[in-house]
């Protein structure tokens, strides 16, 4: 049974990455664009443009139009070089240009006469201002999400970081609306929020945050960078009348890198909730997260791999209270007074309820407290495969670059055995 299964996944992924060769990406991420003019300012039509990925050796070439004008849309986000060339001008390198998930950076050239042999060569970041767009948006960059402690590394809770992004504590936390935490951007609804992955909707099938039935959003170490839309995007996100969630995936680069992690919690240091018996040891609860990350070349310039996995194991303890009847309702003696059991009720409440052990709640009702254990067991992997090549352009001889990706997969579970009537839960 198992040597069949292995075979019909092995078959799936082999058919997943040979159809991804064909296809385009779709990723929504950065653009460039800018004007070449001369040293007085005039345009300059027909210059050569040729656009470098630093980490990946990505070409992408063009030349400027009638206005002097050129637009390279959908990058991924990185360290880009610019190079532009027209014949009796100086050749001009623009190195260092830091593009991140949603930006549209405008890049402008000036070009001074001189020898074609020698290249100027100017280094620095885009402009910060964006004058492209007028949405207002937030970035969570690289570093924010590798650095900053996250409770569950759940990466949506990075989005609390920006203006206006603000947790939906009112929106439950139940099967029908989701696990994950809610969140409400400009006071909108959670169900009004978009999450897009790699230019994909992730919602969940409620419109709410996505995640796991263990609550949390796996996958930080597969996810670059991600910008937080709060108002006045463009219409190219639509469907959304809160805000967007853009967030892109890491790719390989030339350069062979990987790490791996594990964090580990457990209850050694908590203290006792309200609902925990005082005369009982604290509900057990322990988590670990563990993972790692692999990226590199297929073949230099080309072709690249990066692969991504993160598992949670989690055993989480319940203390919950609920009313059971008193030992003398058992035996037919009420507030009221006493009355005449059937010879079968006193079995079906042996069956049915617990005794109490806690307190008297009048009335024929006392309390029950009880522990319970949920063992959770999740994992996230990811499986990226990026194939870049040259073709000739058939007016122009420019190059061009296309760029296909397949992403795969996510499964979590969760079983749980707790009583419905749980009014307190030990965190």
């Amino acid at each position: 049974m198992i040597e069949p299964a292995i075979r019909r996944a092995s078959a799936l992924v082999v058919a997943c990455l040979l159809v991804a060769t064909g296809l385009h990406g779709q990723t929504v991420g950065a653009s460039l664009q800018g004007i070449v003019t001369d040293a007085t300012g005039a345009a300059l039509s027909n210059a050569d443009v040729v656009v470098i990925a630093s980490a990946t050796g990505a070409v992408r070439e063009m030349k400027t139009d009638a206005s002097g004008r050129y637009r390279v849309p959908v990058l991924q986000p990185g360290e880009y070089e610019i190079h532009v060339s027209q014949t009796g001008f100086q050749p001009l390198a623009r190195r260092g240009i830091e593009l991140a998930v949603g930006q549209n950076a405008v890049i402008d050239v000036k070009l001074e006469l001189g020898p074609i042999a020698e290249e100027m060569t100017v280094s620095g970041a885009a402009p910060v201002i964006n004058t492209t767009s007028g949405a207002l948006s937030g970035l969570v960059g690289d570093k924010e999400i590798r650095e900053l402690p996250l409770n569950g590394r759940s990466f949506q809770q990075l989005a609390l970081l920006q203006t206006g992004v603000t947790p939906a504590l009112a929106a439950g936390n139940d099967v029908v609306g989701g696990r994950t935490p809610k969140i409400s951007i400009n006071g909108a609804r959670p169900e009004q929020n978009s999450f897009l992955l790699d230019g994909t909707d992730i919602n969940n099938v409620y419109n709410k945050t996505p995640g796991s039935s263990a609550g949390v959003l796996l996958g930080v170490e597969a996810v670059l960078e991600f910008q937080v839309l709060t108002n006045a995007y463009s219409a190219e996100f639509g469907r959304s009348a809160g805000g967007v969630i853009n967030a892109v995936t890491r790719s390989g680069a030339n350069a062979t890198r990987g790490s791996g992690f594990e964090f580990y919690r457990n209850s050694t240091l908590d203290a006792k909730n309200y609902f925990d018996p005082a005369d009982k040891p604290i509900p057990d609860f322990y988590r670990h997260q563990l993972g790692g990350t692999l990226g590199g070349p297929v073949l230099r310039d080309r072709t690249f791999y990066f692969a991504s996995f993160e598992t949670l194991i989690e055993r989480f303890g319940v203390t919950g209270v609920t009313a059971v009847p008193d030992d003398n309702a058992r035996r037919g003696i009420l507030p009221s007074g006493a009355v005449t059991l059937h010879p079968a009720i006193p079995q079906y409440l042996e069956t049915l309820f617990p005794h109490a052990n806690g307190r008297s709640l009048g009335g024929g009702a006392a309390e029950y407290l009880f522990t319970q254990t949920q063992p959770t067991n999740e994992y996230f992997g990811q499986l990226r495969l990026d194939h870049r090549f040259r073709a000739a352009a058939a007016s122009s001889g420019a190059t061009r670059s296309t760029t296909a990706e397949w992403t795969a997969c996510r499964r979590t579970s969760r079983r749980s055995r707790s009583p419905k009537s749980t009014r307190g839960i030990n965190t």
